[in-house]
């Protein structure tokens, strides 16, 4: 278990991380709003694109870590770990052609739902891979 400081300390790391990636959707959102077209921050791909490089980024920092000498993780948990983010990866690109497409507003939402999931996933494997580095 981490104590107050370490965790605190951790999820610093992890916020300033995920502030990059908010940049542009401030922007967006302050871009569409001022010109008063709020149905198109829905309907912008770009979400499902940001979910899909999330995803990709989290598997790619977990894999470091149970790559990293001297841990051992079982390769059977670290396959399905790596398969199930893979399948997000690839519904969030189905999400982001599915926009390109043919945009609606059902599966607009639906991608800013996903983008949600992906940012719970940053910040909870982002721990994970923190606790799984503090073992070696």
């Amino acid at each position: 278990m981490l104590e107050k400081k370490e965790r605190r300390a951790v999820f610093s790391d992890l916020l300033t991380e995920y502030l990059y990636v908010l940049i542009p959707f401030v922007l967006l959102l302050m871009v569409k709003g001022y010109m008063g077209v709020w149905v198109e921050i829905i309907l912008s791909p770009d979400w499902s694109l940001a979910s899909c490089i999330i995803f990709g980024q989290i598997t790619t920092k977990v894999s470091k870590a149970i790559a990293a000498p001297g841990l051992k993780a079982s390769p059977e948990f670290f396959g399905l770990y790596t398969a199930k983010r893979f399948f997000l990866v690839v519904i969030a690109l189905l999400f982001y052609f599915g926009m390109l497409v043919k945009p609606t507003q059902g599966l607009g939402w639906a991608q800013l739902i996903l983008f949600a999931v992906a940012a719970r996933f940053h910040f909870t494997d982002g721990v994970a891979t923190y606790l799984l580095l503090r073992r070696k």
